[in-house]
């Protein structure tokens, strides 16, 4: 079979009809997949998480920090959880903390160029507008100009020897870089795949400005047609501007859409349709296939709104079922039957913290804390966010660190630091201690640490 597709399979391959307008909302659609899952499987779904639970869950996924006594005073008063959501997805927090995430899967911590903080600033800016998710990867993709004044331009800035390895993981979910050397010994990527993929980028230069600043240039280069680059489709360039229409063939494309659903469920549930989630492969399929296809309609369906699929996910059963540790629950948590346990990134620790101390967050502080919380592992691959990764180094420097707990009986300082009432027996257990010793075993609990 001739590896160039016809225009027609293409056209295919890139284009699919969106669900009718009478569609099923994502909710109720999400829950109907899993649930036929659930039975084909004869797995039971844990029960639905308490008000407490969802509060502190829905805040740290989506505002990246644990929720304040008063909210969580507001939301017991008033538990609707739809409307916590929308409250949520509304706020500068949300904005703010997505493009911080987004900033470390794709950018990392490592700065030489000092262009980090560019993009992280130009990912908040479009998230606050509501841009589309494929419109703010085409830009990634295709940004010209200076790092200095064009946020996006860092993105392939940071990746400069064959970028191609890190676009095809963070929005394909392929480990091209598999067949760099040879084709790939667990799927169909051949190194004739990998090279003409990231030869759509040989046309584009980087030229030094100044200390710090790159500017990046497309260039017209003259190539044989057996040295044209070509998409994983099989589409190759028209034009002389093979990034822009290597853009245009990504994000146009179905695997796009699947790694775009892919990801926001993995952010939300810990653990992806697809796991891990930049390893689509043969070897690897999904773990409930037909969610995973309806989800890539729905965001095709709705042009891409980061927001509208987050809601959908964050209402759906699945979203709210109790948690369970890993072990014994394997079968439960491969099909989301049971919540995945999430450790709190470094970033939200520390605003956590803050939170519930009462003390004013610091960005010099934050950046220190990060650092040492990774340690050597700090210019590492951050592509999965819900890996544990803080070294003892990092563990020991926050238990030593001085913290000053708030004062308040047992009760609130269970509020403040875990968003939940203590048990008679914990009761118990803090009765002779001071607000202090309870505020720092609070404070380092594994309770804390993690995102139930």
């Amino acid at each position: 079979m001739p590896r160039l597709l016809p225009l027609c399979l293409l056209t295919l391959c890139l284009v699919w009809p969106c669900p009718a307008a009478d569609a099923e909302e994502p909710p109720e659609a999400i829950d109907r997949l899993l649930h036929a899952a659930w039975s084909a499987n004869g797995v039971h779904p844990a029960a639905t998480c308490s008000n407490e639970q969802f509060l502190r869950r829905a805040t740290l996924d989506l505002a990246g920090r644990i929720p304040t006594v008063a909210e969580h005073a507001a939301f017991l008063a008033r538990p609707d959880r739809a409307a916590l959501i929308d409250q949520l997805l509304a706020s500068n927090e949300f904005s703010r903390f997505w493009a911080d995430l987004w900033t470390t899967q794709l950018y990392g911590y490592q700065d030489e160029v000092g262009g980090r903080e560019a993009l992280s600033q130009w990912l908040e800016t479009q998230l606050q507008s509501r841009r589309p998710y494929d419109q703010i990867v085409l830009e990634l993709i295709t940004a010209r100009g200076e790092s200095a004044f064009n946020g996006p331009v860092n993105f392939l800035v940071r990746h400069p020897e064959q970028p191609v390895v890190k676009v095809s993981r963070a929005f394909l979910g392929v480990r091209l870089d598999c067949a760099r050397c040879h084709d790939h010994p667990f799927d169909r990527w051949t190194r004739d795949d990998f090279q003409r993929m990231d030869r759509f980028f040989e046309a584009t230069e980087r030229q030094e400005v100044s200390a710090g600043n790159v500017r990046l240039v497309d260039v017209v280069r003259q190539v044989d047609a057996s040295e044209r680059p070509r998409f994983l489709s099989g589409a190759e360039p028209k034009t002389s501007q093979w990034r822009a229409e290597f853009g245009l063939f990504l994000t146009r494309s179905r695997p796009f859409a699947r790694n775009f659903a892919n990801r926001i469920w993995y952010h939300l549930l810990g653990r992806g349709i697809v796991h891990p989630v930049d390893d689509v492969s043969r070897e690897n399929p999904a773990a409930v296939p037909e969610l995973l296809e309806w989800l890539a309609d729905e965001a095709r369906r709705s042009d891409f709104d980061i927001r509208h699929l987050l809601r959908g996910i964050c209402l759906s059963q699945a979203y709210q079922l109790q948690s369970a540790s890993q072990r014994g629950a394997e079968p439960q948590q491969k099909l989301f039957a049971v919540r995945s346990i999430k450790p709190l990134t470094p970033e939200q620790w520390y605003a956590s913290m803050c939170v519930a101390t009462g003390r004013v967050p610091q960005s010099e502080e934050r950046t220190e804390f990060v650092r040492r919380f990774y340690g050597d592992a700090l210019d590492g691959d951050f592509s999965a966010s819900w890996e544990y990764r803080e070294t003892a180094q990092g563990l020991m420097a926050r238990l030593v660190e001085r913290v000053d707990p708030p004062r308040g009986d047992t009760n609130e300082l269970f509020v403040r630091f875990l968003g939940r009432q203590p048990s008679p027996k914990e009761l118990a257990v803090c009765a002779p201690r001071s607000a202090a010793e309870i505020g720092f075993a609070l404070l380092h609990s594994s309770e804390f640490a993690f995102n139930h």
